[in-house]
Order: structure tokens, then sequence, then C-alpha cells
């Protein structure tokens, strides 16, 4: 079967939802843990490539590290680790020529399990109850990345002939504000005219993300124990207040900054702290008042603001806060910059990918495609850099949360979007 009409596909993917549900429960069961600097995915990308293999796609298999001159790219994270079983995997299917290629994409690893008070399941035993497939890393990103497997597989076996390339691929070390993995396909040309990144996000077509700042904001003071009516100023107290001031910040940072693909009320942009921590590196914790006390942040922007506009507001609101403000006077503030800026990207709703997967929403489903942004940071700007990149995944809740879940008819629609996008997309003319 060379051209495959609409019908062809909404009747694979009825007939197929068994062989979908099965295959995602069996990507859950992999637990493909990131825990920087170190990650769990080899085992999961293992049963990718036999996957991709068996259904006679060209595998490449390799580690972020064995891509040249990769380390000094302004997009490299250091500090992580990539043995041998840490490596993407890219399925590749060559077009007849001349038609447009299409790149979908996904990370294999997810979030540890933890907090450890999961309820409906284990976190790598996958259930499904009342339409929802629960366990670790079933919405992020393992559903979205079985969607994009299963369109590729159903229209191999149905005997489509793309004119385009289609690539397929499954990513290392995306959590964390990661990025390497991404990083090195797209170094290594992996590249495509239209890509397609299936993170979760409730079927909505989203031409752009967040971005996201990490740091330390860190008190200094004096540690030992108070006594004899000697007083030692706490950095806990000066960190409750810390606290406090984030919230304003928030709330000054959310009126300063708008965008209209956010203007939905669940995307305005947050603060999250993440950590406190009152330990010195390498030195035993006292009984008493300790000398630091350390908070761990995040905090979301949306397309258009650079990293050194963030930092000079960012910077100069905490210096006016510690020399304003009674109880932080009396510690020493020192923000520090970690991991790396997370980059928000948006790409232009009128280019010909954008709009050829508005049609194919529009024609599988029957409706009209919403469109707007990912109220998420992810690696989105790393593939905008190379090519024009959209992003669609499914509904689902309590990401990097115990009892995570993904909308399982959500699979089966997506499965039959990214199939319906390959033949219209495919078949273009360059």
């Amino acid at each position: 079967m060379s051209r495959i009409e609409l019908d062809d596909i909404r009747r694979e993917v009825e007939g197929r939802k068994g062989e979908i549900l099965d295959w995602a429960q069996e990507l859950i069961r992999f637990p493909s843990e990131n825990r920087p600097p170190d990650g769990n995915e080899g085992v999961a990308q293992d049963f990718i490539a036999d996957s991709c293999r068996r259904i006679g796609l060209e595998v490449d298999e390799f580690t972020p590290t064995s891509v040249s001159g990769i380390t000094k790219h302004t997009s490299w994270l250091k500090g992580r680790n990539y043995p041998d079983d840490r490596r993407n995997v890219v399925g590749l299917w060559k077009g007849s020529g001349g038609g447009r290629s299409l790149l979908l994409s996904g990370h294999i690893d997810v979030a540890p399990y933890e907090p450890d008070n999961w309820e409906v399941t284990r976190p790598f035993s996958p259930v499904v109850r009342e339409g929802r497939l629960y366990g670790r890393g079933a919405a992020d990103l393992k559903g979205g990345l079985t969607a994009a497997f299963m369109a590729v597989k159903l229209l191999r076996e149905i005997g489509f002939e793309p004119r385009g390339d289609i690539l397929f691929e499954s990513l290392v070390d995306e959590e964390f504000a990661g990025g390497n993995g991404t990083l090195a396909a797209r170094l290594k040309g992996y590249n495509a005219d239209l890509a397609l990144l299936t993170e979760p996000t409730r079927m909505e077509l989203c031409p752009a993300c967040l971005g996201a700042f990490l740091g330390d904001l860190t008190l200094h003071g004096r540690a030992g124990i108070p006594y004899m009516g000697f007083s030692i100023p706490s950095p806990i107290f000066g960190a409750a207040r810390a606290i406090e001031l984030f919230g304003r910040w928030q709330e000054e940072w959310r009126e300063q900054n708008s965008h209209p693909l956010f203007a939905d009320s669940g995307k305005e942009l947050n603060v999250v702290l993440w950590n406190i921590d009152s330990r010195t590196p390498g030195e035993f914790t006292q009984l008493g008042i300790p000398l630091i006390t350390k908070i761990s942040w995040v905090v979301w922007c949306y397309p258009g603001m650079t990293e050194e506009e963030f930092y000079r507001q960012f910077e100069r609101y905490w210096q006016e806060a510690a020399s304003r403000d009674e109880l932080l006077k009396l510690f020493t503030l020192d923000l520090k910059r970690t991991y790396h800026y997370v980059r928000a990207w948006e790409t232009d709703r009128d280019a010909d990918a954008v709009k050829c997967l508005v049609e194919a929403y529009g024609a599988y489903t029957g409706g009209k495609a919403p469109v707007g942004g990912a109220p998420f940071s992810c690696d989105m700007a790393i593939y905008g850099e190379h090519m024009p990149v959209m992003i669609l995944g499914p509904h689902g809740d309590n990401l990097h949360a115990p009892d995570e879940w993904v909308l399982v008819d959500d699979l089966f629609t997506l499965t039959g979007i990214f199939a319906w996008l390959a033949v219209q997309w495919c078949d273009r003319t360059k």
C-alpha cells in the first residue's frame, strides 16, 4: 500500500490499541531513572533499539561524549557521566527522495521515584485504572515516546512509502536541566524539516515553552551555641525571611512579564524552592546554629528573556533586600547559578511545519487544534537551533511525583495524529 488514507490510519490505530498499551507498559517497567551525575537508561534503550531493528529501521546508538566537539558547545552541561550503556538511540527510515523529513523525539530517562508514598501502584509496575496508565515516566515521557514509535511501526507495516526521511529517537539525560542527549543528536546531524517533541502538553499544540533559571541563595552567618546572654543570629530564620521574599519576587515577576501563548490560567510564571540545606559541604554538622543555610530555587521565564537581563534584575532584587531588610542584614547573601539556563523557545507559528501539524491534528481528531505555550521548560531550544520544532503530548499528571499517570486514550489518538502527520508532511515537496 503506497497511498495511505486517513481512514486507513484510524482503522489501524483501532486494531492496535492492545499493542500500543502493552508497549507503553513494557517501557514503564524499565527503571530508567536519571540520578545525576548518573543515569540508568541502558536496558530501556536496548529495548528501544531492538524494537526499531525489528521494524526495519537503520539504528544508530551513541553516547553524548562520543560526538566530536560537544563538550565545547555552549549548551553542554558539565558534570554528567556517560558510560557505554548510557546512549542515544536513533532509528532512521530513509525516504525515496524529494519529500520533507520528520523527526519524532522524546527522552527515555525519568525522574527518580521518590518520595516513596505511591498508592495506586509501585513506580515501575504499570497498572491501568479508569482509563489512566500509572507508573513512573508514564506521562514524562514514555507515553509520548510510545505513540511516536507506534506511529512509525504502523506506517511501515501497512506499506507506506515516504518520500522524505522519518526519524524516531529516544534520548538520554533530559531530566535535571540536562539536554546533553538532545544536543548530541543534533550535532551528529539527526535533524529534519520538522521536529515533534512528545512532552506531555495535555494534547495542546505548543510552538513555545518556558525557560528556567536555576541556582542557590546561601545565607552565611556565624555558627555556635547561644548561651549566657550571647546571641547568634540563625541563618535558618534568615532563610525564612528569604522565602517570603521569593514569594514577593514571584508576584512581581508575573506582573512584569506576559506572553500571548501563556495567557491561560495555570500558565503563570512560577518560582519553585526545591531544597533547603544548612550543612556545610564536607563538614560534620554541629548540634547548634549552623554556619549557612542554602535555598535551591528555579525561576521560569517566557520566550524573549535573556539570561543577562534576568540576572541583572534578580541580583539587584537580592542586593536591595540584603541592604534594607533588618533580618537579612545580619547575614552575607551569596547568589550562585547552578546547572545552566534551560532556554525558552518559540517557533514561528506561520511556518509551514506548524500549519501542517495543525491540519493533521484537526483532520485526525475532527476538531480544532488547540495552540498555546507549554508551561514547562525542556530541550526545545536545542532542537529549535537546527529546525522548526513543536511539542505535542498526552494528558497526564503527578509528573516527578508519586502515582504519575497518562491518559490511555491520548496514546491512541497521538499515534494516529503522528502517523497522519508523517503521511502528509513527508510527501510534501521540499
